[in-house]
């Protein structure tokens, strides 16, 4: 049903023209013979892995021992029945018939064909690669947070944000409870570690364009990138710990355990000395909102029941 494929570095968007996954907007201003929505989706992914690896330093998914297997990162457009976007975190081999008898081992991402064109989410969806990469963990307060969060390296601005939560009581309510509205607790972390928050973009990646001539990149705003690096490597070895405690085989681990709320107080505690390291460094010590923040234990909790994406 997929039956076209269009390469563009590592990733590979497979798509159709007719059937129940034909995209529904096939307008082809170039006249290159690629319809504009594939085209856009794989500019838009170059420009996620040039600022999230080559400008913020975060390795590259399939630079990632994890995924030692993959050869290429596939972007199905499909007829989805919810949601705009789903990435998937093991390695798989679908033999679509583009790569002979044996097909080829892929990261995948799922979009919906009919999601507006040069919307943010095939870069959002390439974050949650970039999150599986280094860690196990997959609370959706920090999935989703930070995913919302790496929007703004594309997007104008730099995002909502509240007031950190100062009680165990408004950390659950507005931080481990939720799931896309965390991203207002992680662009408010961000912004006091980074008050400046400039991405030095490069010639290429600032000048990126889309086949209608709109930019790829909206501004060069962007706050607490190093931090969110440094949560990353934190949360890496911590995985690593706990899968040994519990006897887990390394990638191993049961979707309910990565998904499991038991791990937000372990997950907190590391952000927290991560915080607290990069808040010495910026000379923000005497900051007494984050101050309060780091005071903060919070309590064990109950798996949460999230609402769907």
């Amino acid at each position: 049903m997929l039956e076209r494929i269009h390469v563009r570095d590592e990733f590979r968007i497979v798509y159709a023209l007719a059937g129940p996954h034909a995209l529904k907007d096939q307008r082809d201003l170039n006249g290159n013979g690629i319809p504009d929505k594939v085209e856009d989706v794989a500019t838009q992914l170059v420009a996620g892995r040039h600022l999230f690896s080559d400008l913020m330093g975060f390795v590259a998914p399939l630079k990632q021992p994890r995924y030692a297997q993959a050869t290429s990162i596939d972007v199905f457009m499909l007829k989805m029945e919810r949601g705009n976007g789903l990435a998937y975190d093991e390695v798989r081999n679908y033999r679509l018939g583009f790569d002979g008898a044996t097909g080829q081992c892929a990261l995948r991402i799922d979009l919906l064909n009919s999601h507006a064109n040069q919307n943010v989410t095939p870069v959002h969806e390439l974050f949650h690669l970039y999150q599986y990469g280094y860690t196990m963990f997959k609370p959706r307060w920090f999935l989703e947070g930070t995913a919302r969060w790496a929007e703004y390296a594309l997007r104008l601005g730099s995002g909502p944000q509240k007031p950190l939560p100062l009680s165990s009581v408004s950390l659950q309510e507005q931080v481990f409870g939720t799931t896309y509205a965390a991203s207002n607790f992680w662009n408010r972390l961000a912004l006091l570690l980074d008050p400046v928050g400039r991405m030095r973009l490069p010639a290429a990646v600032a000048h990126l364009a889309y086949v209608d001539g709109g930019r790829v990149v909206h501004d060069d705003e962007l706050h607490g990138a190093a931090f969110v690096k440094a949560v990353f490597e934190s949360l890496a070895s911590l995985d690593r710990d706990i899968g040994a405690r519990q006897g887990w085989p390394a990638y191993q681990w049961k979707e309910a355990d990565q998904r499991s709320a038991q791990f937000d107080a372990d997950i907190f505690g590391r952000m927290q000395s991560v915080v607290r390291l990069e808040a010495r460094r910026a000379g923000l010590a005497n900051s007494p909102e984050l101050e309060a923040f780091l005071a903060l234990t919070p309590s064990l909790q109950k798996d949460p029941i999230h609402e769907p994406e």
